[in-house]
């Protein structure tokens, strides 16, 4: 921080200006260990390449930088001490980030300086050379730090034309994943290049250059931090003249219905909302938020008769993915007929009733709407991410009403994940964002371009709750 000149008494002009001395800085050349240099370890690398180095082309290069000088303590030393770092959160990530490293000041940050040249040049220089790939001048380099419970869902880098990605990790000598998590994770994937199942993990060892060539397979992920050791690292790609255009994959395909069925409301839900008084001040308030967050919304004995029937009968679940869009646990309707509590909720959920309800709550207009209704099993570990078929869907389904019903018993961590989080097409600020709790219905109209996520659920989540939508597509506001 500057300081600032201290106030009062005439300048004397007649003085020189004192000027601000400048600091000397010696930028130390950083260098590949030699092993990485011989011709034999040219004929290993190109081996990665092979079918046999599955799910795609990657190598970890242990003890990649030659520390004789100790750089790598100063590397970690300055990043430590770095003023640079900024929160960045989203749909697919948590962490903390830098800006591009070109920007580095090489006064301030001199070891983290020369590690820039150094990827600039010899690495970039020694990766042409034992790969026969043809880069550009182009190499995209920041560091990243994950705390407890941050991470980086499944997502292949495909963007553009990066390469190779890279990741130097600069973490505590005697790292255990066990307990502090952290694992670079690769995927297998289906014939349609979805990603499946965890292939291989790699811890982030210290001085460990980890390197993959990105392409429609190269699914990763880093897993959740589970401890408060920093995850320091340096990564970025290289880039090269080819380009692969990703493929969008499908929207999730969740049944839509026109609601014709009868369900007597006062079965069900809280007498309350069920009074035309209650109704017009509920409608007021909509009217002013165009959302609506209300409590106690269904009988307590069938919420807690629900929550009993779903807890204890986690066969009724299927995983949906693939893990790049989503990893949630869906009921099956046809596995769950018995669960007496749940099936009745379902039912008034899908009723013309309950959409008539839904109007009376909102002033929006949902009678002959198609409607889709799923239910969620929330626990450690779910989430589901945009992508741009999602934006383009509700451009396609217009105006909409989302009803999200919370059974759950106990009001989770406000730092577990688990929260709804709307936002608008192109645009990185929250519209929007729901945390669970118990027996709480949230109500949102949502407008075209308008989409949600699911934060991943992370370490902190306690009991599984579980997820009533009701959604109302191409619905019409009613004008006063």
């Amino acid at each position: 921080m500057k300081r600032k000149s201290k106030a009062g008494g005439a300048s004397d002009k007649s003085k020189s200006p004192k000027l601000k001395k400048r600091r000397s800085v010696v930028l130390e050349p950083i260098h590949i260990s030699p092993k990485y240099l011989e011709d034999k370890f040219k004929t290993e690398f190109k081996k990665g390449f092979e079918k046999s180095n599955g799910p795609f082309p990657h190598w970890q290069l242990r003890n990649f930088v030659d520390n004789s000088d100790n750089v790598v303590e100063k590397i970690e030393d300055e990043l430590q001490n770095f003023e640079g770092w900024k929160r960045k959160e989203n749909d697919l990530y948590s962490l903390y980030q830098s800006d591009d490293l070109k920007s580095i000041n090489p006064v301030e940050n001199p070891a983290v300086f020369s590690f820039r040249q150094f990827l600039y040049k010899e690495v970039k220089e020694w990766l042409q050379n034992v790969s026969g790939v043809e880069l550009t001048e182009q190499v995209d380099c920041n560091g990243s730090c994950y705390a407890r419970t941050d991470s980086l869902l499944p997502h292949n880098d495909l963007i553009e034309t990066r390469r190779f990605a890279f990741v130097y990790y600069i973490t505590s000598a005697d790292w255990d994943s066990e307990v502090n998590g952290g694992d670079l994770q690769l995927f297998n994937h289906d014939k349609k290049l979805q990603p499946t199942s965890v292939a291989a993990q790699f811890s982030p060892l210290r001085n460990s250059f980890m390197l993959f060539e990105v392409s429609e397979k190269s699914w990763h992920r880093v897993a959740e931090m589970l401890s408060e050791e920093p995850r320091l690292s340096i990564n970025g790609w290289f880039h090269s003249t080819r380009r692969i255009e990703p493929k969008k994959p499908a929207v999730e395909a969740i049944q839509r219905f026109v609601p014709e069925a009868a369900c007597k409301l006062s079965k069900l839900i809280s007498k309350e909302y069920l009074q035309k008084e209650r109704q017009d001040e509920v409608q007021q308030t909509f009217a002013d938020s165009s959302e609506l967050n209300l409590s106690k919304f269904i009988f307590e004995e069938i919420h807690d008769n629900a929550y009993s029937e779903l807890i204890s009968n986690p066969s009724c679940f299927e995983t949906v993915g693939p893990v790049s869009k989503r990893h949630v646990a869906r009921l099956d309707e046809e596995k769950s007929a018995d669960l007496q509590n749940t099936k009745r909720i379902i039912q008034c959920l899908k009723s013309k009733n309950f959409a008539k309800l839904a109007a009376k709550l909102t002033g929006v207009t949902v009678t002959g709407a198609q409607t889709s209704v799923k239910v969620s099993r929330v626990e450690h570990g779910t989430y589901w991410v945009l992508g741009d078929e999602d934006a383009e869907q509700s451009s396609t389904d217009g105006y909409c009403l989302d009803v999200h019903l919370f059974v759950q018993k106990t009001n989770w961590d406000d730092e577990a994940g688990g929260d709804l989080i709307y936002i608008e097409e192109g645009d990185t600020e929250e519209l929007l964002r729901i945390s669970p709790s118990p027996n709480a219905a949230s109500i949102v109209f949502r407008e075209p371009g308008v989409i949600s996520f699911m934060k991943y659920a992370n370490c902190k989540s306690s009991d599984p709750f579980f997820l009533f939508t009701v959604s109302f597509y191409n619905v019409q506001v009613v004008e006063d």
